[in-house]
């Protein structure tokens, strides 16, 4: 006899055995015991989440001769148990809808459908039934909608959005949730067992979280495990290589790096990988979700179905990273696995994402990047204010100016609270630069010439200004308004008398290197 996979070998027999569907399988169970039974259910969710496996419980439920009637506990032992079973009842008939799409087949059906069962009902499942044609489907609805008594639709599908609305009206919808990876990770230890091998549970959870919630693609993993090593016991780093999965010590690697400011070995670190034949692709989604689970674990959000020693390695780097520059390196890294798909070369793009991400707080001000957005209306009352022409401005000391204010004005320390409470610690950081002045039903900033760029494409964004707005009148009172002010660029010393000022730098270099001047 050939092998049979572990997928069909381990398929589920009763309601009770599909993992993670209780909500499903106790409604149809009790739809069974109180024969409230449908004439048509439409099965959605991803793949092998156990849709088209429940589907045969139903159908051995309707028929299971150990009762006389319906059951929810079908036996499993009689002839149309076993027959369902093994795919060759003659009341069962499952159709794959991807290549039974037409109208032709469709019309076929409905033929069959005027034959009476041998047992108590016939049973057709549609699997992927979304890829029937317009016409297939306009041709079944006089079907579906007024079967015999003895007929039951079944329909399986993991896209239901691309059903017609008169199919999906006509039947009992039943959605089919993703399977935890803790629950995975049981099954997997479990069976593993029973065929002889011997997987910690971190190997188990790797292969679970690979499945992405599919029951079926983790027993499929498996297989591949088993043909491997039918035997014994395997690590987690062995299960890796085998399934030619990056083990999360790789993309922590990377990150200790990218943390401890270390472009070199943070490169070398990529370069290894991908000499070792793992394609860039993966590394680069590795290296996103290892950064996106160290965000989630700086919020307190990991979920609870991961495994331990990737809780472990988020929680060390999130304790290690502020979270504005995890939130940072997170969007750049995902910026990049978008770019690498159709860069020519995906491998310098990626190393000198990598050399950025070691180097970037030393290029621009994290703070500043993410408090900053992209430029928007700015407001209309007193937004922004022409650089005052005063001469006496120009030569205050700006140290001394921002000094006092931030330390002696407790009115202005509080308005700076109160604006970091709702528009965050890097906007309110600029406000300390600035001079307050009182003045009749206003108050106004005086920033240094080196906080242009910052007031008028930061704090005059609508949203922003409006924010400031808000704290002046709760420290100052209702009514206050806000002037932003920025001074003029300091001059040289003697720059009012000298007849090159004005000129661009390239003609004054020219005119100083020949010692000349302009005629007028």
């Amino acid at each position: 006899m050939s092998y049979l996979v572990l997928a069909r070998k381990c398929r589920p027999q009763t309601f009770d055995e599909v993992v993670a569907q209780g909500h499903i399988t106790d409604t149809l169970k009790s739809a069974l015991e109180k024969d409230r039974l449908a004439h048509a259910y439409l099965f959605c969710g991803p793949r092998g989440t156990g849709k088209t496996t429940t589907a045969r419980i139903l159908a051995k439920a309707l028929n299971c001769e150990s009762s006389d009637k319906p059951t929810s506990t079908p036996c499993g032992k009689c002839g149309s148990c076993i027959a369902i079973a093994g795919g060759h009842s003659p009341d069962v008939l499952e159709i794959d809808g991807a290549s039974n799409r037409g109208i032709a087949e469709i019309q076929a059906l409905r033929e069959r459908v005027q034959y009476a069962p041998a047992g108590r009902y016939k049973i057709f499942i549609i699997d992927e039934v979304h890829m029937l044609t317009k016409e297939a489907f306009n041709a079944l609805l006089k079907t579906l909608e007024e079967p015999p008594s003895y007929i039951t639709f079944i329909f399986a599908t993991t896209e239901p959005q691309k059903l017609p609305p008169t199919i999906t009206s006509r039947c009992q919808r039943f959605d089919f949730r993703r399977i935890p990876s803790t629950q995975i990770t049981e099954q997997i230890v479990a069976i593993s067992r029973e065929e002889g091998l011997l997987l910690s549970e971190d190997a188990a959870a790797l292969i679970a979280h690979r499945a992405d919630g599919s029951l079926r693609d983790s027993l499929s993993l498996l297989d591949q495990i088993l043909a491997y090593s039918p035997k014994g016991e395997l690590s987690v780093e062995e299960v890796a290589r085998i399934l030619g999965i990056l083990p999360i010590d790789a993309f922590r690697s990377i990150a200790d790096k990218v943390v401890n400011r270390d472009p070199a070995g943070a490169v070398r670190e990529l370069d290894s990988l991908l000499e070792s034949g793992i394609d860039i692709g993966q590394v680069a989604e590795g290296l996103v979700e290892h950064f996106h689970g160290a965000v989630m674990g700086a919020i307190g959000a990991l979920p609870e179905d991961i495994g331990e020693k990737q809780s472990a390695a988020y929680n060390e780097l999130a304790e290690s990273v502020a979270t504005e520059d995890l939130l940072r390196i997170a969007k750049l890294s995902a910026d990049i696995q978008a770019k690498i798909k159709t860069a020519p070369q995906p491998r310098f793009l990626f190393e000198e994402m990598l050399i950025y991400l070691c180097s970037f707080d030393k290029t621009t001000d994290v703070r500043a990047v993410l408090s900053n957005s992209p430029a928007q209306s700015r407001p209309q009352t007193e937004a922004p204010v022409p650089r005052p022409p005063s001469k006496e401005a120009l030569h205050e000391e700006p140290e001394q100016e921002s000094e006092s204010l931030s330390t002696g004005n407790r009115e202005h320390d509080r308005l700076i609270d109160l604006f970091e409470k709702s528009r965050g610690e890097g906007k309110a950081d600029m406000l300390r630069h600035a001079e307050l002045i009182p003045d009749e039903k206003r108050i106004v900033l005086k920033f240094p010439h080196s906080f242009d760029f910052q007031v008028n494409n930061i704090l005059t964004i609508r949203d922003n200004f409006d924010a400031l707005k808000v704290a002046a009148e709760e420290v100052y009172g209702k009514g206050i308004n806000i002037k932003l002010l920025v001074e003029d660029p300091p001059t040289k010393e003697g720059s009012e008398t000298n007849p090159r000022k004005g000129m661009p730098d390239n003609v004054q270099d020219i005119l100083k290197a020949f010692d000349a001047k302009l005629e007028e």
